[in-house]
This record gives C-alpha cells, sequence and structure tokens, in this order.
C-alpha cells in the first residue's frame, strides 16, 4: 500500500460513524486527547439526540452548521450556526437537533484544574474557578478562535502532530481561556465542589466513586447518609439534578471511556465499571455519546 492510501485509510479509521438503516443520515464524530487534561471532539449529528448526562470538565463548543437544542437548570435553549456553547462541570443537559439539518459542532473538554491553573495565570490573587451562566453566547471572534485551537490541537492524517506549533498552541490555549474568563464568567467564581451542598450528598458521590465496578444497591446509600431511601432520593435529585442511578451510570460510562481513551479493551473497560459485558457497556455508551465503543476506539489516534 503506497503512501497516499495509507494515510487515507487511516483518516477512514479515525472518522468515527454509526450504521444507521438505509435511507437515513450517518451521525459522525471524532474524539481524541489533545493534551492532559484536554479533550477534543467534534460531529456531525442529523437526528441523534443526548440524554439527560453531565461532563467533569467544562466543555466549550462552537456550532458550524444547523443547530441544537437543549434544557440545562430548567432553561429550554437553542444554540444556531456561530454560537457558542458554554457547560460547566457537573452540569446536567441534553441535546438534540433544532433544525431539518441537524447540527455539526466542534467540543473542547478541559479538566477543571487545568482550566483553573490557566485562569490563575491571568489573575493569580482569583481563588476558585469560574461559572458559566450563560450557556449560549454571541461572540465572533471568540468563536473563530476556538475554531482555530480545535484546529492546531487536531492530529495528522497519521496521527502525529509535528507539525503544529507547541508555541503557537499553547499561546491560542492561554488567549482563550482569558478571553472565555474574562469576557463570560460570572463573578464572582465559585469552587468546583460537586455535592457541596449537603456533605451527605458529597458521601454517596464518593462511595460511588470508589464502587464503580460494583452493584451497589439504594439500602447501601441510604445507610451511608443515615437518610431514609425516599428523603435520599430528594435531596441527591436536588443537589445534583439526577437520580442516584443515572449519577453512577453516568459516572461508570465517563470512566470506561477514560479507560478507552488510555487503550483499554472493551471488555476490560465494562469488567472496571461495573457493566455486565460488552453489549451491555455497548447500548448505554452509544445512548450517552451516539456512538459504540468501537467506533470510539476507531475514531482515536492510531
Amino acid at each position: 500500500m503506497n503512501s497516499a492510501a495509507r494515510q487515507n485509510t487511516a483518516a477512514q479509521r479515525r472518522q468515527t460513524s454509526s450504521r444507521p438503516a438505509t435511507g437515513r443520515p450517518r451521525e459522525i464524530a471524532r474524539h481524541w486527547r489533545a493534551a492532559d487534561g484536554i479533550d477534543m471532539f467534534e460531529a456531525d449529528y442529523k437526528n441523534f439526540s443526548f440524554p439527560k448526562h453531565s461532563h467533569d470538565y467544562y466543555a466549550f463548543g462552537t456550532v458550524l452548521n444547523g443547530a441544537e437544542r437543549f434544557t440545562t437548570r430548567g432553561t429550554n435553549y437553542v444554540a444556531a450556526r456561530g454560537q457558542l456553547l458554554m457547560m460547566n462541570p457537573m452540569q446536567v443537559h441534553d441535546g438534540s437537533p433544532a433544525s431539518d439539518d441537524g447540527y455539526q459542532y466542534q467540543i473542547m473538554f478541559i479538566d477543571p484544574k487545568v482550566f483553573g491553573d490557566l485562569v490563575t495565570e491571568l489573575s493569580p490573587k482569583n481563588s476558585g474557578l469560574p461559572f458559566f451562566g450563560s450557556c449560549v453566547v454571541n461572540d465572533p471572534e471568540l468563536h473563530l478562535q476556538l475554531q482555530d485551537l480545535h484546529r492546531l490541537f487536531r492530529p495528522n492524517d497519521d496521527g502525529s502532530n509535528v507539525s503544529n506549533s507547541l508555541l503557537e498552541r499553547d499561546s491560542q490555549l492561554l488567549y482563550s481561556a482569558a478571553r472565555l474568563a474574562l469576557r463570560h464568567a460570572d463573578a464572582p467564581p465559585y469552587l468546583y465542589q460537586p455535592g457541596s451542598e449537603d456533605k451527605r450528598v458529597r458521601a454517596v458521590i464518593d462511595y460511588m466513586a470508589a464502587h464503580l465496578d460494583a452493584n451497589i444497591s439504594l439500602d447501601d446509600l441510604a445507610m451511608i447518609t443515615g437518610l431514609s431511601r425516599f428523603h435520599l432520593l430528594r435531596v441527591f435529585r436536588a443537589a445534583t439534578g439526577l437520580p442516584p442511578h443515572t449519577y453512577f451510570n453516568h459516572m461508570r460510562l465517563r470512566r470506561a471511556k477514560r479507560l478507552l481513551f488510555d487503550g483499554a479493551s472493551i471488555a476490560d473497560a465494562a469488567a472496571a465499571t461495573g457493566f455486565a459485558d460488552q453489549s451491555h457497556l455497548n447500548r448505554h455508551f452509544k445512548a450517552m455519546w451516539g456512538v459504540s465503543p468501537g467506533a470510539f476506539i476507531a475514531s482515536l489516534d492510531p
């Protein structure tokens, strides 16, 4: 196979497409790890809808075509072409097409610690992390800036990024963080502490994180908190926006995704996160991200 053919094969392998029924448009998504604490995602969805979920990273997105409809914190939004999406860590939201053509977008996920370090460089006296109260923003300059940053972090067809300037990439990342935090974050900043509203909720979340491979029960969680099962359901949902079983499932899926990023097999990822088998993980993974674990792996750098 010649060089051009190999590059074409690699590019096709990293582009993730779900396989819908005949006659329906394909859903296309691609994931990659740009750096420690920074993941990139781009997708072209025609019909796919996300269930309610959250991310443990900040999510900053640029809508390239079409429009996405989503609900978060009890408010309905539509983000159209040219607009920006902003989500805080653990902010519960859903997502679906808001136009006949679906929506195409790019998302940069940033670990709260990484983003916090960037913000600290801008304002050393500022404690805590930025909070973004506006989920849909009009900022044409930042929209183009984030597209450029996405391009700088995108690997070449052979999986390398040797042609990308580290100096330019790092500079653009800092510029983008500055514009995001200084122009669009609310004041004052908040401390990223999921479940801080109630120490009992924090104890439940910590227990879940330590037992991702276990089939925990509501009785187990009630015993930890000293609450009745019904009271626990109310307190937990009020603090996190999700019932315990959904929150736990999302924790397991995020962990499985990280394991796949790090090179684990689908079977090992399923076993480590409490899914009965690969098929069980496949169903939940695809419902969450629109692609199967196998297609997700195929989209990663070789």
